[in-house]
C-alpha cells in the first residue's frame, strides 16, 4: 500500500503545481521544454508507483461488490476509450464536451468503483475522479474560442474508430498493462 499512496502523492502533487505560481516561476528559469519534461518523467514516476502499488498492496475489503458489477467498467470502458481518442484529435467533440478526458476519468473511476471493493482500488480511482472533477471545476465548463481551425464529422467518426480499437486492444490486455485481470465475461 506504501508504494499506492507514493505514487499517488507524487503524481497528483506534480498535476497541482500549474495550480500555483511554481510553474511560471520554474519556466521562466529554466524554460519550457525543460519543465515539460521533468513534469513528465514525474508523472511516469507516480504512475509507475501507482501500478506497481496497487499490484502489490494488501487486498483490504470495504464492500462485496454485486455479482454484476464486473460488467459495468466492460461496457463503460467503450465510449471512454472514445472520449480519450476525442480529446487527443482536432474534433468538435473537444468543443461540445468542453473536457471530454476528464469526463471519461470520472466515468472510469465510477465504473471501476462498482467493480472493485477494495482498499487500494478505492484509494486508486477515487483519486483520480477526485482530481479530474475537481480540475474540471477549476477550469470551468463555458465554451472556450475554438482552436480547431475547421473540424469535420469525418474527425468525430474517426475518433470512435480509433477509440474503439484502443478499447479492444486495453481489452485483450488488461492484465499485462495493469497487472490486474479482467474477470471472465464470456
Amino acid at each position: 500500500m506504501t508504494y499506492l499512496i507514493l505514487g499517488i502523492v507524487i503524481f497528483f502533487g506534480v498535476h497541482l503545481v500549474p495550480i500555483f505560481e511554481l510553474k511560471n516561476v520554474v519556466i521562466n528559469r529554466y524554460g519550457k521544454k525543460p519543465y515539460m519534461a521533468v513534469f513528465a518523467l514525474i508523472s511516469a514516476l507516480g504512475l509507475g508507483l501507482m501500478i506497481y502499488g496497487k499490484g502489490q498492496a494488501e487486498f483490504t475489503t470495504i464492500w462485496q461488490p454485486m455479482a454484476w458489477a464486473h460488467w459495468v467498467p466492460v461496457i463503460v470502458m467503450w465510449p471512454i476509450s472514445i472520449l480519450f481518442i476525442w480529446a487527443e484529435i482536432p474534433c468538435s467533440m473537444k468543443i461540445k464536451l468542453r473536457h471530454p478526458m476528464l469526463l471519461g476519468i470520472v466515468f472510469m473511476c465510477i465504473s471501476h468503483l462498482f467493480a472493485n471493493g477494495d482498499l487500494a482500488s478505492i484509494l486508486l480511482f477515487a483519486s483520480f475522479g477526485i482530481y479530474a472533477i475537481f480540475t474540471m471545476l477549476r477550469q470551468g465548463f463555458e465554451k472556450q474560442e475554438s482552436t480547431i481551425a475547421s473540424s469535420t464529422p469525418v474527425m468525430n467518426l474517426l475518433g470512435i474508430i480509433v477509440g474503439t480499437l484502443v478499447y479492444m486492444l486495453v481489452f485483450t490486455y488488461h492484465q499485462q498493462i495493469t497487472g490486474m485481470p479482467i474477470p471472465a465475461v464470456f
